[in-house]
């Protein structure tokens, strides 16, 4: 038996099966909807052996769609057209499989129910002690207490979990450096930032070597290669410069403060997350495309720096660490089987 599992978010599609075989296919949802069934089709093909596939999405909330009903019910209506006689079924937050039926009548429970998917499969890791899982993706991030072999969230939604700090809307990659911070310091001065999308986090990690540059990756904020000479100067645009015009000096200040700013959002919502548990933390399980993320996390709040880490990154495959909620919810369907 092979069974494909799938997460389909607003910016990004993520496979894998049960040999670990992972990928992740950059596709704006919110622009090209209509292509959402050719290009589950395509990433279907490449696993010929499937015997049923395992669904998890999160992109209902794509502006393409008027309600989360509505993306529910194109996201499940498309991934069944793509399968064809592929067996399909959907993750609920309820923590069960249903139909594609069932999924569209409950869109609810279906919405943005990845991190529920990652969260009861990590779990497993603390069948009789207490955890945390910290999944730092491109766009979010989820901070989910675990105890006794189960998700203990305080929400189940996405306003829920936003209210909780379980879910905190900034990631490596695609967040806007406008919802990072409001100003930096130049020269003893505040320094407002422009709020407009001339940078993301991608370019405060190329620059500080954290990410790779990739001259093929265009998917920025000005449509421009991702790497350090382009980086430069889209964050020299947050205060209204040219690179040649701000220095390399400055631009270098403006991304570490930009780093600590992440950081330090990332720290409030741990700390909220950790005072609404009875418990500390024994074990943390770490995981997403920005996983880089976490570890200075850690180090930095003394309530975890004894927890045992586990990382999707080193234990299994970076590409499985970027498809956790993917590779979660393939393995619940295989359990369920």
């Amino acid at each position: 038996m092979n069974i494909i599992g799938i997460d389909i978010g607003g910016a990004n599609i993520k496979i894998t099966d049960l040999n670990h075989q992972a990928f992740s296919l950059p596709f704006a949802l919110w622009k090209q909807k209509e292509d959402l069934a050719n290009a589950l089709r395509n990433a279907i093909s490449k696993y010929p052996t499937a015997d049923r596939i395992a669904v998890t999405m999160t992109g209902e909330l794509a502006d393409c769609f008027t309600s989360k009903a509505e993306g529910v019910r194109f996201i499940t209506q498309e991934v069944v057209k793509a399968a064809g006689k592929v067996p399909v079924h959907f993750w609920q937050t309820a923590g069960e499989f249903v139909s594609a039926s069932i999924a569209i009548e409950f869109p609810l429970l279906t919405a943005a129910s990845n991190w529920h998917a990652l969260a009861t499969w990590a779990a497993r890791a603390t069948a009789s002690s207490s955890g945390l899982l910290i999944d730092i993706g491109s766009t979010t991030t989820d901070i989910i207490p675990l105890e006794q072999g189960l998700p203990t969230s305080t929400g189940l939604t996405d306003y829920e979990r936003l209210r909780a700090g379980e879910l905190v809307y900034t990631g490596g990659k695609r967040t806007p450096l406008c919802a990072v911070a409001r100003s930096v310091m130049l020269d003893g001065k505040e320094i407002p930032l422009a709020a407009e999308f001339f940078a993301t986090t991608q370019d405060i990690y190329l620059l500080l070597k954290i990410l790779p540059e990739d001259s093929s990756d265009c998917d920025t904020a000005d449509a421009r290669p991702a790497d350090c000479v382009h980086a430069s100067q889209r964050i020299a645009k947050m205060v209204c410069c040219d690179a040649h015009e701000l220095g390399a000096s400055h631009i270098y200040s403006i991304t570490e403060q930009l780093a600590e700013h992440q950081l330090a959002i990332l720290k409030r919502a741990v700390r909220q997350v950790i005072t609404q548990i009875s418990y500390k933390p024994q074990h943390i399980i770490t995981s997403g495309s920005s996983e880089f993320l976490v570890q200075k996390l850690i180090k930095e709040i003394p309530e975890l720096t004894q927890a045992d880490v586990v990382s999707l990154t080193e234990t299994v495959s970076p590409e499985i660490a970027s498809a956790a909620c993917a590779h979660a919810v393939t393995f619940l369907a295989y359990e369920r089987c």
